[in-house]
């Protein structure tokens, strides 16, 4: 079976428990995971495009979502990198709907079941290659702490 390759990234050093819920919950389904740990969204275009990811997953826990996507989708375009992005955090609904409309593919908030989340992400990217092992997961150690 393919599975997609997909970078997480977040906006902040702390709130850092949904991250690697999400990161297990992929890794455990059989997708390859790039670990990008706090990222501007110029870094994660460049990212992006250097790990040829199938999907972005941006974990945001600032009052600012539409203005960091905003700039994730401008560099993305820049760096040619033509890719869903899925946002989970707490994020207010009135939010969402703008999201969407900046090209968000989906939204998961808080509550969000982990297995509604794999399926989701599933049908966004399901043009993913194996990684040599089947269960990748790649980290980048400037980045990110260790798990564990």
């Amino acid at each position: 079976m393919v599975t997609p390759k997909v970078l997480l990234i977040r906006d902040d050093e702390l709130h850092t428990r949904g991250y690697y819920v999400v990161a297990q919950a992929l890794r455990e389904a059989g997708m390859e995971v790039v670990l990008g740990g706090v990222q501007t969204p110029s870094e994660a275009a460049t990212t992006a495009a250097h790990e040829d990811v199938d999907l972005i997953g941006y974990h945001i826990m600032t009052g600012a979502p539409a203005i960091l996507l905003e700039m994730l989708f401008q560099k993305m375009g820049d760096a040619g990198v033509k890719v869903p992005v899925v946002v989970g955090g707490t994020l207010a609904a009135e939010e969402i709907p703008r999201l969407k409309a900046l090209g968000v593919a989906e939204v998961f908030l808080p509550g969000a079941t982990v297995g509604d989340l794999v399926e989701r992400i599933r049908l966004l990217a399901p043009c993913g290659a194996l990684s040599q092992n089947g269960r990748a997961m790649t980290v980048w150690p400037e980045r990110v702490e260790r798990m564990g």
